[in-house]
């Protein structure tokens, strides 16, 4: 299972590559993010949602690729570079509470949501006022 990350003048490196760097220079301790719902944000609603609020599953269905590898490579990390602690942090899964139980977040989520959909609605009113010249 290789997963890549391109990163300095284009070059791509594995993330095997970049942990057993950064271990070989005495990192020990270390925290790996998985991708959040990118279906479900402002850009894409705004681009692909065919309802403008329905995210789109064909990206997140790929995040969670992705996330499921790079779970596997954390696992990995921490049977075979002694001493050492990575650490796999769900964000998909987080993004997925808020965004399922939006009332145990409080107010906040109420402003982002009342945010993000005056963002949708302008951005869909730029798009079909920009349609007609």
């Amino acid at each position: 299972m290789i997963i890549s990350v391109t990163l300095i003048n284009n070059k791509k490196f594995t993330f095997v590559f970049v942990i057993q760097t950064l271990y070989n220079n005495g990192a020990r301790k270390m925290v790996l993010f998985g991708i959040g719902q990118i279906g479900c944000s402002p850009n894409e609603l705004a681009a692909r949602s065919p309802d403008g609020v329905t995210c789109v599953e064909e990206i997140n269905s790929a995040n969670q690729i992705f996330n499921s590898k790079l779970k596997g490579l954390v696992d990995q990390f921490n049977n075979q570079l002694p001493d050492s602690k990575v650490i796999y942090v769900n964000s998909y899964g987080i993004f997925q509470d808020i965004i399922s139980n939006p009332s145990a977040y409080g107010n906040l989520i109420s402003i982002l949501n009342i945010f993000l959909a005056s963002h949708i609605s302008l951005k869909s009113n730029n798009i079909r006022n920009m349609s007609r010249y």
